[in-house]
């Protein structure tokens, strides 16, 4: 009986510090999101109004919980309210500033929304191994017990997002497969 309670016990504190990790990790992805929304510059005429949000999109399926609404409740992006929205369809990526593509994602559906992003003003950060390397802009990676993000060199040569020379010392760069 105590044995079972035991192992019943470890295997239900195991399941809570992994639960505490993942919470852990995607609290610290959120905040690098909004981190990464002020070390970045869009070009002008990317708002609608003087008025609209700063919008990070997560495509599909949200592994943030309550983070991002958190940090959206709590902070602004160059004086604009910042506003959390799901994205349903490739169609509705250039709603955005930044869209974040979990690696719950199918590749192929991945593959699909970083194409559909190209030629928008929208900083594309995923979590997938190869991301940058299959076209998205930003990757976060676990290294030494720490998120880590990774810049594709392509995000810096295309022109419509300026991003700090700041961030990228702070980041891995990885060249373009061209």
């Amino acid at each position: 009986m105590v044995v079972a309670l035991v192992t019943a016990w470890s295997a239900f504190a195991q399941d809570a510090t992994q639960v505490e990790v993942i919470d852990r990790e995607y609290a610290i992805k959120a905040a690098f999101l909004y981190h990464f929304s002020t070390y970045v510059e869009w070009p002008p005429g990317t708002f609608e109004a003087a008025e609209a949000p700063f919008v990070i999109g997560v495509y599909q399926t949200d592994p943030f919980g309550t983070a991002l609404q958190t940090v959206a409740a709590s902070k602004k992006v160059a004086g604009r309210s910042i506003a959390i929205r799901r994205i349903d369809s490739r169609q509705d990526v250039q709603d955005c500033q930044i869209l974040f593509v979990p690696n719950s994602v199918p590749w192929q559906e991945q593959e699909a929304v970083i194409h559909s992003a190209r030629d928008a003003q929208v900083l594309v950060v995923g979590e997938s191994d190869d991301f940058v390397e299959q076209g998205g802009d930003v990757q976060f990676f676990v290294e030494g017990n720490k998120v880590r993000f990774a810049f594709g060199a392509e995000v810096t040569r295309r022109g419509e997002l300026k991003v700090s020379s700041k961030l990228l010392s702070l980041a891995k760069i990885i060249p373009s497969a061209e």
